[in-house]
């Protein structure tokens, strides 16, 4: 029996194909690492080994989608988040099937390339009496820095605890927290870097249809996941 688990759990590393591409699954005593290729195109999801005072031994998630689906103009999304957890549902269930026992601390993933992540992000602010009267009484958020070199480096300074505040009262994250909760885990929360602080550009609110003059804060890169209920270790949603 215990030979035929394993013929079954090679097979469906070695062969398991969806709709986009082949799934292998690499491991190491620190970090599992799942590829999906199909042609030209590859995309990896690897689950690290960490620690965290607040969860003590953990696993952080980390998505990197084929860059190749950028596109040539760095300011022109073209993903949809939306369309790409399909590909994250089949290489984390891929990652289950091998070891069952996770402790998910984080989920990270750059939301720089998607369109739909944009465009939800300018409607949130917009729409937030809150970041606007704080935008009246802060019409200027570029503050410039002397290095140690001696010259200047201007960049934003937006107050990232209130842009926090306005990102986790409204659904932004629902999308996520959706796709985690058959998994046992909620999101609960994500951040803003306190230097070199990011907004949507105006050709990436051209490219989404918002208007360019929207001052639009970019989060960091990674989600906050909480067990619910006590759940245990999460299980794959059976197909």
């Amino acid at each position: 029996m215990k030979i035929m688990k394993a013929v079954m759990a090679l097979l469906f590393l070695l062969v398991s194909v969806d709709t986009y591409g082949q799934i292998t699954v690499d491991t190491t005593d620190h970090i599992v690492v799942v590829k999906e290729k199909a042609a030209t195109i590859s995309r990896s999801l690897s689950i690290y080994n960490a620690y965290e005072q607040s969860r003590g031994k953990c696993n952080i998630i980390v998505y990197e989608p084929n860059s190749g689906d950028y596109g040539v103009d760095p300011d022109t999304l073209y993903l949809n988040f939306s369309n790409e957890l399909t590909h994250v549902k089949a290489m984390l269930d891929a990652a289950l099937k091998l070891k069952k026992s996770y402790n998910f601390y984080r989920f990270a993933c750059s939301m720089a390339p998607y369109r739909d992540v944009a465009a939800k992000l300018a409607d949130v602010y917009a729409a937030s009496p809150q970041w606007n009267e704080y935008l009246k009484k802060t019409p200027n958020l570029k503050v410039a820095d002397t290095l140690f070199d001696g010259n200047e480096l201007v960049e934003i300074r937006y107050d990232r605890l209130l842009a926090a505040s306005v990102l986790d009262k409204s659904d932004f994250a629902k999308v996520l927290d959706d796709f985690f909760r058959p998994y046992g885990y909620k999101m609960s929360g994500t951040d803003f870097p306190s230097e070199h602080q990011q907004t949507l550009s105006r050709n990436e609110l051209r490219s989404v249809g918002k208007p360019e003059t929207l001052i639009v804060p970019v989060p960091t890169s990674y989600f906050i996941l909480t067990k619910i209920g006590g759940a245990q270790a999460p299980k794959p949603v059976k197909k």
